[in-house]
């Protein structure tokens, strides 16, 4: 399957603004699908970090800039996650509201956890003061004590959605009625979404572990009653080293783990290389944070996705 963008996604800032319809401005995928899904033709969502860039890597464009700069509002995550966001506005349109969702919901804490990092030949990888967030790959991941990955828990996300209809209602008042219709129709989807969550999570054995090639399933695993005890911490474009996979590959043994997860726009190699040696096969985790995926179109479909992998996974 080919990688699949944001649906619905203005091709050009033009597309936005100019309409005499509100733009709204979201910094990642998650936030601009549930935008969308509330807006519906009565407002125009434009997705910042677009393709499958991702937020610790992000740097405007001059196209960014100039939608920003139209933009009634712009949602940003927050919790450490886009710090870049809250500039970006500032520098662009005093007028424009700017929103950190991650305010809006309680979020989990961090909690220790080893991290494999695996870095450039000759550069010494750091411990992890908590779930790999901080690193020395040649960039500063490090999020505080908060997990920002917050929009891999329904339950979170309807209240987000919730908090944004009505910040969408108070910033265009006439067209609040169809902005309440479709928040509502689609928090009911994020509800039946959580229900599966909590029905799933009854079939996965009590105990299971697991390895991961990503520290941002913190929200997800929790749900699913699933321990993360490792992460394999790549840097994108280095191959790890042989010290590198061997420690892979006794973490997972370790656990007994037979399924190494990859990600839509991560490297294979690592993936690959330690499969082979488990003699596991390749799952893809999406932990969306990139507008491109193999796995789905929409939020929805790419939840269901992650959902049905770690189950599986988790099955005897």
């Amino acid at each position: 399957m080919g990688m699949l963008g944001c649906s619905s996604a203005p091709s050009t800032p033009a597309a936005g603004g100019r309409s005499g319809k509100i733009l709204v401005v979201a910094t990642l995928f998650p936030l601009a699908d549930w935008l969308r899904e509330i807006a519906g033709p009565d407002a125009d969502v434009y997705c910042l970090i677009s393709g499958s860039a991702n937020a610790h890597h992000f740097e405007p464009s001059i196209k960014d800039v100039t939608t920003v700069t139209r933009a009634t509002a712009v949602f940003a995550v927050g919790l450490e996650l886009d710090p870049w966001a809250a500039k970006l506005v500032a520098n662009a349109n005093a007028k424009t509201r700017f929103f950190e969702t991650g305010k809006w919901i309680l979020p989990r804490r961090l909690t220790a956890t080893q991290t494999i990092s695996v870095s450039e030949p000759g550069k010494a990888a750091a411990k992890a003061d908590h779930e790999g967030h901080h690193h020395d790959d040649g960039h500063d991941h490090h999020h505080g004590d908060s997990d920002p990955h917050f929009w891999l828990d329904p339950s979170r996300a309807a209240d987000v959605v919730q908090r944004m209809a009505d910040e969408l209602t108070t910033l265009d008042p006439a067209h609040a009625d169809g902005y309440k219709k479709r928040s509502e129709a689609y928090i009911a989807s994020l509800k039946a979404l959580s229900a599966e969550l909590d029905s799933q999570a009854k079939s996965v054995p009590p105990g299971t572990k697991i390895v991961t090639f990503h520290d941002a399933y913190g929200y997800l695993l929790e749900r699913l009653n699933i321990k993360l005890v490792a992460v394999v911490q790549v840097s994108p474009g280095v191959e790890p080293s042989p010290k590198n996979v061997s420690e892979a590959i006794r973490a997972m043994k370790d656990i007994k783990q037979r399924t190494v997860f990859s990600e839509p726009t991560g490297s294979p190699a690592a993936a690959k290389i330690v499969a082979r040696e488990i003699g596991g096969a390749i799952e893809t985790l999406d932990p969306m944070d990139s507008e491109m995926s193999t796995v789905g179109r929409t939020y929805l479909e790419r939840m269901r996705h992650n959902i049905s992998v770690l189950v599986k996974m988790a099955k005897p």
